[in-house]
């Protein structure tokens, strides 16, 4: 690799054996949640806007993924449109419509993943999903809350208005590598960062349930002899539940 390849590779893991020395209570509270939500027949539901959608797919209906998660995806609020997701998540109010066209229903949990925290959509997410009862895990940078002021009308940040607070542990500005001559960085860890925090927290989930007595609803891969045999019962308990596997 490259010396620049290395340099990010070498941060990245850092931040990665930095998330476990420094996450643990968080990630085990969150994990704890999650497994109480499951226990009592509740959906998991994940939301993020921007790139941040993506930590909503990366635990949606995966092998080794837990059946009860539901991706709250808005196509005006990704990465297919940057420009116009942008902008949409600056405008208050529409993630209300977001909430309010999947059936989150009180004590279940909501995870709002947001790498600043200061943009309106996953503020009003958060705020929205507690005021009908939901319980709500930030994943967030601490480290960006501090270096910018919120956009939201009321002047709070997605950490200042969630049930618990998963640090993400991403640098302000994403980007981690700087070259000689360049002034700005290269290089974003916040989709690798997440990827890694939502799994940890799913893994811990379900080793909470298996150690309560309670088996893991767990998706097998439907790829191996048995998976499809192994889903079909799953998959007939929550599709009414979740919505993209109506399709």
């Amino acid at each position: 690799m490259s010396s620049a390849s290395s340099r990010y590779v070498a941060t990245l893991t850092g931040l990665v054996a930095e998330l476990e020395a420094t996450q643990g209570e968080a990630i085990a509270a969150a994990a704890g949640i999650i497994a109480d939500c499951i226990s009592a027949d509740g959906i998991v539901h994940v939301f993020g806007s921007g790139h941040s959608h993506m930590m909503a797919e990366e635990v949606f209906h995966r092998a080794g993924g837990l059946w009860p998660v539901n991706a709250m995806l808005d196509p005006n609020l990704t990465a297919f449109g940057t420009l116009r997701a942008g902008l949409v998540e600056r405008t208050e109010g529409y993630a209300k419509i977001v909430l309010d066209s999947y059936e989150v229903k009180p004590g279940e949990v909501v995870i709002v993943v947001s790498n600043s925290g200061i943009n309106p959509a996953p503020i009003e997410m958060a705020i929205e999903a507690r005021r009908i009862g939901a319980r709500v895990i930030a994943i967030t940078s601490r480290a960006a809350y501090a270096s910018a002021a919120s956009r939201h009308s009321s002047g709070s940040k997605l950490a200042d208005v969630s049930d618990l607070v998963v640090d993400s542990l991403v640098p302000a500005g994403d980007a981690v590598v700087a070259l000689a001559g360049v002034a700005a960085k290269v290089g974003a860890v916040s989709t690798a960062l997440g990827a890694v925090l939502m799994n940890m927290i799913m893994v811990d989930a379900a080793a909470h349930l298996a150690a309560a007595g309670v088996e893991p609803p767990i998706i097998a891969s439907m790829n191996v002899p048995g998976g499809d045999e192994h889903n079909r019962a799953r998959h007939a308990k929550y599709k009414a539940r979740l919505p993209l596997l109506k399709g």
